[in-house]
């Protein structure tokens, strides 16, 4: 179930109960359920999608001492059932909810190892006076969280939770803020509000009224094991077959109509495959631009073409940045991957086909698909340049007309010495908007004076510690699942699709197939320079898609914006920014550098829509909602 789950522990005040649940109605547009006893209320908007006649929220066990909310589902609850019932269980739906407090009742807090799927749930134990929260592997499904004055609040957005009184007043947390301008997100467990956290992916956490507090445990971990036995890859690419085949099957558990996304990329392409051999003919939905060079659509109708599915397209135009308050405001804090347009617009001509749509995302986690962890050989070629000569090189690159992109390329280098650090700093730099100093001095005197930024490198660099991985590429690996997969990608498809009331998942993520992939060697996923070789090879090998759509260029899923913001968005850009450049609102960023970056729209898109963002996420939760207290 696509859900929105709210509660606390602490107080029992009905009404505030239902504000929460309200602030996410479109997350579950089906049904509203509370369960409000003496210091505990638990709430949730329902997406009906598995028992929709019996499985309306909240559940409770036999004796109804326990009571659990869910976002999400939990695909192996047929499974769980009836390993349960041998343990003389009793149910009363047929809802994957229910296998939840019975699990619970069985293994306790433990049963978060018995569950397959994607989910945030909230369970409470009236015999012990406490209530576990818990969040799925990889970050699927969301969950916050804050303590304010002495109740416990959590809710599937931060909005849910600002409607809670006590937790309404709240200030800019600078570190986080510091990270969304570094990554365009703000990662867990930090929230842009000081007050507010993330239960991190992987992770469950206790809550006892008793005690008053709350203990947060890490029950999951990604980790590599190369497996020195998988040699043959013919094999590999065979047993990798039947680990893809059950994720997605798994996944085809519903009691709605599912379809799913489709890029025209090896990844999504597999998945609508396997979802065709399984049930059928399935519904497709592909989106594109009017400029033809990001436009995936040819790739996506070949596809379709050789599936033969029910496909529709739509094409996103400019325009789309109408809807930028509205999405901004589905994040509920600074959120600056511009792909979130052409997600929602596919969230939303789907939602007109289906009510649950699988997904590519993943794939390039799992199998190595990013060019940015092959460490580009221009980056070994630069350096070998002789130290004295590259930046005067580099400059004069800087400075001439044409492609803007070789333009780009060479701003990066010169800024940030690529060709003089090691393998991980240059992906650190590669994946981060700005540096240390490029975000010092876009902050103004005053924020400086309170607030110096954190090195930009860090959060990354310490995952990439974090990883305890002993090839290198795994520990890029590991970095970019904790980092971008989870604090950007799922975040972003979980708000967009939620915002339109369709349930999104990704069988590529699957947990069994990650026990499997991650024994497989990294030579074997990123080959001689060829990115995902292992799954293209079982994709071709087992004929799931044409073999030109397999190896063709990788395209990222992501609007046009340096076309946009150098035509089209070029007034709405300076006129969105002129607040700051003429008279310092915020005041938080110096007038001058924005004017700078002004002055390049096309070479500093990214930086200049993260201010966009930041700006109109600011407008609507410090100055007209005023959620937020002024920034101390």
């Amino acid at each position: 179930m696509g859900c929105g789950i709210c509660g606390y522990v602490g107080s029992s005040d009905k009404q505030v109960l239902m504000e929460m649940c309200a602030s996410m109605k479109h997350r579950g547009p089906d049904s509203t359920g509370a369960f409000v006893d003496d210091g505990i209320g638990l709430g949730i908007d329902r997406l009906s999608i598995i028992d929709l006649v019996k499985g309306n929220q909240p559940i409770h066990n036999e004796d109804q001492s326990l009571w659990v909310v869910l976002n999400g589902e939990i695909y192996n609850y047929v499974e769980l059932r009836a390993e349960l019932e041998a343990l003389g269980h009793r149910f009363y739906t047929d809802s994957d909810t229910e296998t939840i407090v019975h699990s619970y009742e069985a293994w306790g807090v433990d049963c978060v190892r018995h569950l397959r799927g994607m989910f945030a749930f909230a369970i409470w134990n009236s015999k012990t006076q406490e209530l576990c929260v818990a969040r799925d592997r990889f970050g699927k499904k969301p969950l916050y969280y804050a303590i304010c004055e002495g109740d416990f609040v959590f809710g599937s957005e931060l909005k849910a939770i600002l409607k809670f009184p006590s937790a309404a007043t709240q200030s800019i947390d600078y570190v986080a803020l510091d990270l969304f301008f570094y990554y365009m997100y703000v990662p867990s467990p930090l929230t842009i509000f000081k007050g507010i956290r993330k239960l991190p992916p992987g992770c469950y956490g206790v809550f006892s009224l008793k005690g008053g507090q709350f203990k947060i445990t890490k029950y999951w971990d990604i980790s590599f094991e190369p497996d020195g036995n998988l040699v043959d890859e013919d094999d590999v690419a065979d047993l990798l077959y039947a680990k893809v085949e059950d994720a997605v099957k798994v996944r085809l558990r519903s009691d709605v109509p599912l379809g799913a996304f489709l890029s025209g990329g090896v990844d999504s392409s597999v998945v609508a495959s396997l979802m065709c051999k399984a049930s059928g003919k399935v519904k497709t939905v592909s989106i594109g631009f009017e400029e033809g060079g990001l436009s995936e659509l040819k790739y996506s109708r070949m596809v379709a073409d050789f599936l033969g599915t029910d496909h529709k397209e739509f094409v996103v135009e400019a325009s789309a940045s109408e809807l930028l308050p509205e999405l901004i405001s589905h994040f509920d804090e600074p959120f600056a991957d511009h792909s979130f347009i052409p997600t929602y617009y596919l969230s939303k001509v789907t939602r007109q086909e289906v009510t649950v749509a699988l997904s590519g995302d993943g794939g390039d986690e799992m199998f190595l698909g990013y060019p940015f962890m092959t460490d580009p050989s221009q980056y070994g070629l630069y350096s070998k340049v002789p130290r004295g000569i590259r930046r005067p090189i580099l400059k004069v690159i800087r400075g001439l007309p044409g492609d803007s992109r070789v333009r780009r390329m060479a701003d990066h280098a010169y800024e940030k010495d690529y060709g003089g650090q090691s393998a991980f700093q240059r992906y650190a730099m590669r994946v981060t908007s700005m540096d240390t100093q490029g975000l010092t001095d876009l902050y103004s005197s005053d924020l400086r004076g309170k607030h110096s930024p954190g090195g930009s490198y860090e959060y990354v660099l310490k995952l990439i510690d974090d990883s305890g991985a002993k090839d290198p590429i795994d520990a890029i690996d590991y970095a970019t699942m904790r980092s971008y997969l989870s604090e950007g990608i799922l975040v972003k498809v979980d708000r967009m699709s939620m915002a339109v009331s369709l349930e999104a998942r990704c069988p590529l993520l699957d947990q069994d197939l990650f026990d499997f992939v991650r024994r497989i060697p990294s030579g074997m996923k990123l080959k001689d320079g060829e990115t995902k070789h292992i799954f293209k090879r079982m994709a071709v090998r087992k004929g799931l898609i044409p073999r030109e759509i397999a190896y063709r260029k990788k395209q990222g899923f992501g609007a046009p914006l340096e076309a946009w913001m150098r035509k089209d968005w070029r007034d709405l850009t300076s006129s969105a920014l002129d607040p700051v450049v003429s008279r310092g609102y915020t005041g938080l960023f110096d007038p001058s550098k924005v004017r700078q970056l002004l002055a390049d729209p096309y070479v500093n898109s990214n930086r200049l829509f993260s201010l966009i963002v930041f700006l109109q996420w600011y407008k609507m939760y410090v100055e007209e909602e005023k959620v937020a207290a002024p920034i101390n």
